[in-house]
């Protein structure tokens, strides 16, 4: 009679065992589960702080389109809206070249080997805003001739090309690139060629820029190129800096 009351005691006994097993097993899998759930809404928490991409500020145009061959020099649109070059003293306050350099030319056409550049000359002179004018054409470029040096005069010649226009790069786009050392031809319509080598690059806020050192008076026949830089303004639709290309006469 003991022996068969102990059986049923120990099935019992057995049986709220294993129970008490599998509640602790539902609880521990339970707490797991909401653990991992706990884990993955903290990440997307952290997703969704990330915040969405937004434009980036106006830095210039578009990204522009491939240049066209230089080779053909089709002629464009003209444009009126572009950046002004530099800010210029009166035409009379520059100084007169005391003598001349060999020779001289008035430039037609300007080529550059170092960056794939051969276009036309246009001559400009100062706007009524007091700034140098700038080239019609965002493929040519622009010889400060009426007021300023002829290329070969012991002064500094000047000559300025667009950087960019709106959704295109300009003749300019490239202008950095050039090393000292590195060569720029000029020639006039009789086909006389002159020709300028880099000395160095130098970048200046718009604003405060060495004017007598880029158009005024030198011991040597200079020619100085210049284009935009820095960042571009759509509300005054000016870059603030400009790039200046010092090169000097060689070759004579």
């Amino acid at each position: 009679m003991q022996n068969t009351t102990r059986k049923p005691r120990l099935i019992f006994l057995l049986i709220i065992l294993f129970g008490l097993v599998l509640a602790i097993g539902i609880i521990v899998m339970s707490s797991n589960s909401i653990g991992n759930e706990t884990i993955a809404a903290e990440k997307g928490g952290q997703i969704s702080l990330i915040p969405a991409a937004t434009n980036q500020p106006d830095s210039g145009p578009k990204e522009p389109t491939p240049l066209p061959t230089t080779a053909t020099l089709l002629p464009l649109p003209t444009l009126t809206t572009l950046p002004p070059v530099l800010t210029l003293p009166a035409v009379a306050t520059l100084p007169p070249a005391t003598s001349v350099a060999r020779r001289t030319l008035i430039p037609s056409r300007i080529r550059i080997p170092t960056l794939s550049i051969t276009t036309y000359v246009e001559r400009v002179g100062v706007t009524k805003d007091g700034t140098m004018d700038v080239p019609k054409n965002i493929w040519n470029t622009a010889w400060f001739g009426d007021g300023g040096y002829k290329p070969g005069e012991l002064g500094n010649a000047v000559i300025a090309g667009h950087l960019d226009a709106p959704g295109t790069k300009a003749v300019f786009w490239d202008l950095d690139k050039l090393k000292a050392g590195d060569k720029i031809y000029l020639t006039d319509t009789a086909g006389q060629e002159m020709t300028f080598e880099v000395e160095s690059l130098q970048t200046y806020p718009y604003e405060n820029a060495p004017l007598l050192t880029i158009f005024g008076p030198s011991p040597e026949a200079r020619l100085n190129l210049i284009t935009c830089r820095g960042t571009f303004d759509r509300a005054t639709r000016n870059y603030n800096k400009r790039l200046v290309v010092f090169s000097r006469l060689v070759g004579q």
